[in-house]
């Protein structure tokens, strides 16, 4: 689940001049706007012409899984190969080329907002979707409503949203060194968070001798921000040097989408991280981060006895517990990478400080995971859309098929010992498994409840370990003018908040920042996110 932050981040499809001639006669008709039919009284074969997911492999049409779909919902597969890892070029070759699937992964926002200019997507009325995929469209109400917003345009939806469940980031102490500090109780307000790391620099808690341990660096610096408001900045180091982006988190305020950084909290919250960097609690090389080398979760600072407290990684690349249910199974890669360092050394999971307001969290990675398409060409044919629709209800109502889906013939690829999920293939190349079928025709669907008893274990050191909220980053569309802006916007927040908690600047410089920031930009930058939100869900 960790490589899905990349995942997450919006990418640019350049669709070809040949497109357009293409959309410049396409069918904008709603998707199934005709009278449908259903499936299990009709006989007639539904020909379905399949990009509903990422093809890693080409799927065998002879393969037992392909065929037991195609069974039950009388349809044929007429699957796209289009290489996973040269997604965007190859897919766009063909749609230049005039050529269309009948189902489409949509891989983001972007994508498909992309794929409505070109004429490509159909909208898909809800009513449908309540008709053939009752159950789905509910969960996605009741556990992911932010995603709808991803597949709207101009209040009308392009796309069945795909999910992946969000958590916050992790707090992670070094245990060791609570316990050597006489600190039995992991903290959990601001004070007790403060009291820890002073601790930590001050009381030599890796008994060397020397004055040469702090309390935090960058990881752990936007759970201290959450103790007051929404943390403009997610990720420091890749702010810093790569993506100033990264410093432009928004939130949503009286009804208004602004940024974070701007928020008058955030005063409160750099005045503190700036006492804190002036007393020596801070790691002073912060800025060029605790994370050197190797996976981007790894705390090389933190694993060198340098620091007590991180954050910025995920549930499982902390884990510190083995799956009972699994031969084999391995810690999570931050942990391992610690236990290497410190064999002696022991973690223990934390909360983000709750700070003078109640207000606390770590940053939370996004819920929406791409969304599966119906394209214009599908849509003169209704039969397609009520058939892809009931292919996700069947996968949010019928455990046994949907484990099929993923994991291939019951008996075969998997089994249930005694209530148990065992996956007879756990070493299976992608791409061989793609070619059965696997991970093919689930069209996207990842249903949390099904999920939970395939692997109960992830599930619930996950609820045990991240029983938090989180900050997640307010959807907005990508505008011409955020395009243009971000990028200055962007470093004037991560020069003004360094130079503020380094000292270079004073905390009431903060006032001059915002008033420059949304003279230069900012304000105009929000509006231009709100007028396109607004427009997006038709308001």
């Amino acid at each position: 689940m960790s490589s899905k932050w990349q995942k997450r981040v919006a990418r640019l499809m350049v669709i070809s001049t040949a497109i357009a001639v293409v959309a410049g006669c396409t069918s904008k008709t709603p998707a199934g706007s005709e009278k449908p039919a259903d499936n299990a009284q009709s006989k007639e074969l539904v020909s379905l012409d399949y990009l509903g997911y990422d093809s890693y492999g080409q799927p065998d049409t002879t393969a037992p899984l392909v065929k037991l779909v195609q069974d039950k919902f009388n349809v044929k597969f007429n699957f796209w190969f289009i290489d996973a890892n040269k997604w965007d070029d190859n897919l766009n070759v063909k749609l230049g080329a005039g050529e269309m699937p009948d189902v489409l992964k949509v891989r983001s926002q972007q994508s498909l907002l992309n794929y409505i200019n070109q004429g490509i997507l159909a909208p898909i009325p809800r009513d449908l979707i309540d008709k053939y995929a009752p159950t789905y469209a509910k969960y996605l109400d009741q556990s992911y409503s932010e995603t709808w917003d991803y597949v709207r345009s101009d209040g009308k939806i392009y796309g069945i949203p795909a999910t992946i469940k969000g958590y916050p980031t992790v707090v992670v102490w070094r245990k060791d060194w609570l316990d050597k500090l006489g600190i039995t109780k992991v903290p959990e307000t601001l004070k007790e968070f403060e009291d820890a790391v002073y601790k930590m620099r001050n009381n030599d808690p890796d008994g060397n001798g020397k004055k040469d341990t702090y309390g935090l660096s960058d990881f752990a610096i936007p759970a201290v921000m959450g103790a007051f408001g929404a943390p403009p900045i997610d990720d420091i180091k890749a702010a810093a040097k790569a993506d100033p982006k990264r410093a432009l988190m928004l939130t949503k305020k009286d009804g208004n989408i602004q940024f974070a950084a701007t928020q008058p909290e955030m005063k409160d919250a750099l005045a503190l991280l700036q006492k804190w960097y002036k007393d020596g609690v801070i790691d002073p090389e912060f800025i060029t981060s605790e994370n050197t080398s190797g996976h981007w979760s790894l705390s090389q600072t933190l694993n060198n006895n340098r620091i007590g407290v991180t954050g910025k990684g995920q549930y499982n690349h902390w884990r510190n517990e083995l799956d009972p249910d699994k031969s084999g199974d391995a810690y999570g890669p931050a942990y391992q990478e610690f236990k290497k360092s410190q064999p002696n050394g022991e973690i223990v999971f934390g909360k983000p400080p709750v700070g003078p307001q109640g207000k606390s969290g770590t940053t939370q990675w996004g819920t929406f995971n791409g969304a599966i398409g119906i394209t214009t060409k599908a849509a003169k044919e209704p039969k397609k859309l009520e058939t892809v629709l009931k292919m996700m209800e069947a996968a949010t109502t019928d455990y046994e098929y949907y484990t099929q889906t993923l994991y291939g013939i019951k008996g075969v690829d998997w089994k249930d010992d005694n209530g148990k999920f065992i996956n007879l293939t756990p070493t299976e190349k992608q791409s061989d498994s793609q070619q059965k079928g696997k991970a093919v025709m689930n069209v996207q669907v990842n249903y949390d409840p099904f999920l939970q008893k395939q692997n109960p274990f992830t599930y619930k050191f996950a609820d045990k370990v991240v029983n938090y909220k989180g900050y997640a980053n307010q959807f907005a569309p990508a505008t011409d003018t955020f395009n243009k802006k971000s990028s200055d916007l962007g470093k004037m927040v991560i020069e003004t908040y360094f130079k503020i908690i380094t000292g270079e600047q004073s905390v009431d410089s903060f006032d001059k920042f915002v008033k420059d920031f949304k003279a230069n930009g900012g304000d105009e930058v929000e509006k231009s996110l709100n007028d396109a939100y607004n427009k997006l869900i038709g308001k």
